[in-house]
């Protein structure tokens, strides 16, 4: 019995571990109510998509992606994988780099998503001890104007992890 205890209080501690290592973006939102559509688990990788009020994970407008990839050290640890993804789920696509540095990548894509049809996305890449995190904005394309995309642009930039 002892033996059960112990471990479901050290499952419940790493849980919340896992758990807090995703939310360590600081990065300052517009004041709408994101609110939590859907978490993936894909063996080391976790993203959790967020939406508008009223909105799905496959039928919204804008969504943010908060990700964190354990056990990697690069964003060559997560980018193929990202590629591989767009290349089977959103052809034809196009990616360009924003800035690339050794710690930290920050890209646009667009493409058109079998589910989810044309979109925009900003997607920030950068490494820290305990694995690559992740931070992503993604629009439709026929809903994103050029003041709104530039704004997003900024606040990806700037953001830091906690």
């Amino acid at each position: 019995m002892m033996k059960s205890s112990l471990a479901a209080v050290l499952f419940l501690l790493t849980f919340n571990a896992f758990a807090q290592a995703l939310e360590r973006w600081d990065v300052p939102l517009d004041p709408r109510d994101w609110k939590l559509a859907a978490e993936h688990r894909e063996g080391r990788l976790t993203e959790r998509v967020y939406v508008a009020p009223g909105e799905s994970e496959y039928f919204w407008n804008e969504k943010l992606v908060v990700g964190h990839q354990r056990l990697a050290f690069s964003p060559d640890d997560y980018l193929p994988a990202f590629l591989e993804f767009l290349n089977e789920h959103c052809r034809p696509y196009k990616v360009k780099p924003l800035q690339q540095e050794q710690q930290s990548v920050l890209l646009q894509w667009e493409g058109d998503c079998r589910i989810t049809g044309s979109q925009f996305e900003y997607r920030r890449v950068i490494v820290a001890k305990d694995g690559v995190h992740v931070l992503a904005y993604a629009a439709k394309l026929n809903r994103l104007s050029e003041p709104k995309r530039e704004a997003w642009l900024a606040i990806l930039r700037d953001a830091k992890l906690k």
